[in-house]
């Protein structure tokens, strides 16, 4: 199977998550500013035109990030990384849904606000720009205090929580934002999921 790939956060997330679970995956890079999803053979492929998407062997598309996830969770399912009992499940999905909207989202409102690349694309302002950050920043404070372990967020193994939050801080930096780095547990953990093979992926 396949993966066609970009360097941005959901990708990364997906290869991180292979990668921790010893999938065998083939990367495509995908020229986006050259519209290299708009083809027709691509759109045939996937009509929505987003990465990453998965290709089975057999043809079959698989598209978005989480539903690529499930699926390799689902083929292979040690080391479980999306919970073992309906309890851990809440605990893993509650995390990675503050992480995806209290982090991530409000990172991509921040960017909304200051590229030039969304100029045309609606309104953009300061008081946008500022309100994103502030959420960010009231966010990584609640995370703070849900990290339960200094190697991995949650549950002493890797999780989709760990790849969520490396992919996002990846992306975070890129922006030039390290406000991560001010809380000593998340902090902690960041350094030690970097040195991790997978963060590489």
């Amino acid at each position: 199977m396949k993966m066609y790939d970009y360097p941005a956060p959901n990708a990364q997330k997906v290869r991180i998550f292979a990668y921790e679970k010893k999938i065998s995956i083939e990367y495509v890079a995908v020229d986006l500013l050259n519209h290299a999803l708009r083809t027709p053979e691509m759109l045939k492929k996937n009509p929505l035109a987003t990465v990453p998407f998965l290709e089975l062997d057999d043809g079959t598309i698989i598209r978005e990030s989480r539903a690529i996830i499930e699926y390799l969770e689902g083929i292979k399912n040690e080391p479980n990384m999306l919970g073992l009992d309906p309890l851990e499940k809440a605990r893993i999905q509650e995390l990675d849904r503050l992480i995806e909207l209290g982090l991530m989202f409000e990172l991509g409102n921040y960017v909304h606000n200051i590229s030039p690349f969304f100029k045309d694309k609606g309104p953009q302002s300061e008081e946008a720009k500022t309100m994103a950050l502030n959420c960010y920043k009231k966010n990584l404070k609640i995370l703070e205090t849900e990290i339960t372990d200094d190697k991995f967020l949650i549950f002493n193994r890797p999780t989709i929580t760990d790849c969520t939050l490396y992919s996002t801080f990846t992306f975070a930096e890129s922006l030039n934002l390290n406000i991560h780095n001010d809380f000593k547990n998340i902090s902690s953990w960041y350094s030690k999921f970097s040195k991790r093979e997978s963060s590489k992926a």
